[in-house]
């Protein structure tokens, strides 16, 4: 099976394939739309560069990658997300599943505060809920002047999966993704 990524690349593409391939070892991950940022992932432009690589990759399913820029709830932003997703998913036949971090993608590198210690010799608490740190990319710099969001594709090969499940948003995001293989595989 292929699962197309698209998201901001390659930063937040690499890390979810890199978190990703811990679960489903099997599958084939391409990122999609290469050095795209995340304000032109909505433009109509990008639109027209999805479907034709699209239809170049064919991917089984595309996982579209964006970060809410807010913590939970935020309806405003929420449905600037829905929209998103709705208008790029029609362009990829309906074969797309949104995974929508709150606040931003580093909230899921706070499920494993262990690791992230280790690496970066900090020593940071665990957090019960990471849906409620505003600007985890911020928090985790603070934590260690060493961190930079560049190195997240190595972090997330690094943290363990199972705690990432302890984030509620991801939890869902994966729940989703088993259906949508099941449904294709049946």
């Amino acid at each position: 099976m292929k699962i197309g990524l698209v998201g901001e690349a390659p930063n937040d593409t690499e890390s979810i394939k890199n978190l990703l391939r811990k679960k489903y070892e099997d599958f084939e991950f391409v990122s999609m739309l290469n050095i795209i940022n995340g304000s032109s992932l909505d433009s109509q432009k990008t639109k027209r560069f999805l479907r034709i690589e699209y239809q170049l990759q064919k991917p089984d399913i595309v996982v579209f990658i964006r970060d809410l820029d807010s913590t939970w709830p935020n309806r405003t932003k929420l449905y600037e997300r829905k929209d998103y997703f709705t208008s790029s998913n029609s362009v990829v036949d309906k074969k797309g599943i949104p995974l929508l971090h709150i606040y931003e993608i580093e909230a899921l590198l706070l499920t494993d505060v262990e690791t992230f210690n280790r690496i970066y010799g900090a020593e940071l608490e665990e957090v019960e809920n990471v849906m409620l740190i505003e600007e985890p990319k911020e928090y985790l710099k603070f934590a260690s002047k060493k961190y930079n969001e560049s190195h997240n594709a190595d972090l997330f090969k690094l943290i363990d999966f199972e705690k990432t499940l302890n984030c509620l948003y991801f939890n869902e995001f994966i729940k989703k993704l088993n259906k949508f293989i099941e449904r294709i595989n049946a």
